[in-house]
């Protein structure tokens, strides 16, 4: 269940719950569903104090990490301002009532009963008790809870609105308005992460190819006879498109398929130290509807290596753990194997070209030999669709059509998913059972985030079929200055002094500035920040540090900036006095 539905179940739970303790009405919509099927039913209680009224809403309640809490304050109810929080703050939804009945909600960061609303919406318009999908209204007012909870920007918030219906963003704008900084906490407020492995970030160079972005093939050396062999590998994005994957395929399953999945997946583990354990008299030899097969050996990926005995050939045939949980989904047990009365017209029709014997036999001889020895897990719960961003810093440095090569197609937000499916230039290579053996598609929870500097004289032009495959997003110097809250009591003689230099630069308001330069000549917020290299522990010698930033950095890239122009040099000197002129900011 994704995190939309999960806050859908839990405004509903919230909203009856209120409506039975004040009305005690078993006529309300929400009775049958979420109040009476609970056994010893607990009227109030505060929930983030770990109070059993917790328990209640606990199938809907854990977000990445994060807990809302139930806080119901019974039996008056309407006065004392019950409230769902992230636990540990006042971040928090709180009914508004019509006489005794919920109208809204709304959402709040004050702990008085009459807290100041941040956003408020009729219980018609999130679609509670509606039966259907979360619409677009609640998924706003998920996300601005969400956001407020994590302290994120309108800036952000908006990007996050652009790349969630784009699928790819760029953003781009002068150097230095910290436009990577930006993609990073647009990703986080998505809940993607480098440290929970949802966030990935590359940086694109000139001698950035697509083997080193989708797959190729790489020198890999052989150890036993010092020869140099090449095996196919996957590249940085299609590695992440496949991590990605498995949380979609797996967060479209129930917690049943999930508890089999885990089961198969342990008894294949369990077979696999069996055939690698000497002492062992399991998983040497597998038996077939007629004859036998000699298993010798395991991969360095863990698949399994059979012969069939008493063959003449010296043929072996290999047997993937991802292709075999395919034939189980179509043959779940014991029985439905042995009812096959064809087993190479039914394995190949599950899992196309194999050796169908070797899957049979495989299959069968975990079933009868594991999966009933090992216990389904009823803790196991259903996944949660996560999102995956991956971020391509600099992404106009690379020779954007060479790097993404056939995925071209299969990054347009229109063809996501399995439907925008590609034959790869090594596709011939790709090993049975991988994720993407059928042709390499995006999968649907992955996100792009590019980087670029128009004005980057050294980097490839963007074509327009790729360009029209991006929502573009400029970043202002004037409105990224987050980076610089550091400073603290010194952010804003800071901010204003970097404003000033840019309106000299090139003034947005009037159209005027420096013949030649534009608002992509700003100097972003990044150089500003560099101040921390050279102020003392106390601040106290900001302008020695003003000065070391023009010398150090500010003026060689103005300087560029002007380079072969007209009145360069008079230019350049006009913006230095600018920049040191006194500054008269309150």
């Amino acid at each position: 269940m994704d995190k939309y539905n999960k806050f859908k179940h839990l405004l509903e739970y919230f909203v009856s719950h209120l409506e039975w303790v004040v009305n005690n009405d078993t006529s309300h919509v929400g009775y049958n569903t979420y109040i009476y099927p609970i056994k010893n039913f607990k009227k109030g209680g505060q929930g983030w104090n770990n109070d059993k009224i917790q328990d209640q809403v606990k199938e809907w309640s854990d977000y990445d990490g994060d807990t809302i809490c139930i806080n119901v304050y019974s039996p008056n109810v309407k006065s004392r301002a019950c409230y769902l929080n992230w636990k540990g703050t006042w971040d928090n939804v709180r009914p508004s009532w019509n006489k005794n009945h919920i109208e809204s909600l709304y959402i709040t960061q004050e702990e008085s009963p009459y807290a100041k609303e941040e956003l408020i919406c009729s219980i018609s318009s999130l679609g509670l008790f509606d039966g259907s999908s979360p619409n677009s209204i609640l998924k706003k007012f998920f996300d601005t809870y969400l956001y407020i909870h994590m302290n994120v920007n309108q800036l952000v918030s908006n990007c996050v609105s652009i790349l969630s219906s784009n699928y790819n963003l760029i953003l781009t704008g002068a150097p230095g308005t910290g436009k990577t900084y930006l993609a990073k906490k647009i990703a986080k407020a998505m809940g993607a992460t480098m440290e929970n492995g949802q966030c990935e970030m590359v940086q694109f160079h000139p001698s950035y190819d697509y083997t080193d972005f989708v797959e190729g093939l790489r020198p890999i050396k052989n150890e036993d006879t010092d020869t140099i062999n090449f095996k196919l590998t996957s590249g940085t994005f299609k590695k992440f498109c496949e991590k990605a994957y498995v949380n979609y395929s797996d967060s479209q399953k129930n917690a049943s398929e999930i508890s089999k999945d885990v089961q198969l997946k342990d008894a294949y583990d369990q077979f696999i130290n069996d055939i690698l354990d000497e002492n062992s008299k399991k998983g040497k030899i597998l038996p077939l509807k007629s004859g036998e097969m000699d298993i010798i050996g395991i991969s360095d990926n863990s698949n399994i290596k059979l012969k069939t005995q008493g063959s003449k050939s010296d043929r072996t045939y290999t047997v993937s753990f991802n292709r075999l949980k395919k034939l189980a989904q179509i043959y779940p047990d014991l029985k439905s194997l042995d009812s096959i009365s064809n087993i190479y017209k039914s394995v190949t029709g599950a899992i196309k070209g194999c050796h169908s014997s070797s899957y049979w036999a495989v299959l069968h001889y975990l079933y009868a030999n594991y999966t009933n020895s090992i216990q389904s897990n009823s803790n196991i719960k259903e996944v949660d669709l996560k999102n995956y961003i991956f971020i391509i810093d600099e992404i106009n440095r690379g020779e954007i059509s060479k790097v993404f090569g056939e995925l071209f197609y299969s990054i347009d937000s229109g063809y996501r998913g399995e439907k925008g499916r590609v034959f790869t230039q090594y596709q011939n290579l790709v090993e049975d059972g991988d994720v993407f053996e059928d042709g390499f598609f995006v999968p649907k929870n992955v996100y792009i985030i590019g980087t670029m500097n128009d004005i980057d004289r050294s980097v490839e032009s963007m074509d327009f079929a790729m360009r029209r495959r991006f929502a573009w997003k400029e970043i202002k110097a004037s409105e990224n200055t987050e980076m610089l809250d550091d400073f603290e009591a010194l952010k804003d003689k800071i901010v204003y002094k970097m404003n000033r230099l840019n309106d000299t630069i090139w003034n947005e308001k009037t159209n005027e500035g420096i013949e030649g330069l534009s608002a992509a000549y700003h100097i972003g917020g990044a150089y500003f920040k560099k101040l921390k290299l050279y102020l003392n522990e106390d601040k106290s010698n900001l302008n020695e540090a003003y000065q070391r930033l023009w010398e150090n950095h500010l003026q060689g890239v103005l300087f560029e900036y002007l380079r072969g122009s007209f009145n360069a040099a008079d230019n350049l000197k006009k913006l230095e006095e600018v920049y040191y002129s006194e500054d008269i900011h309150e």
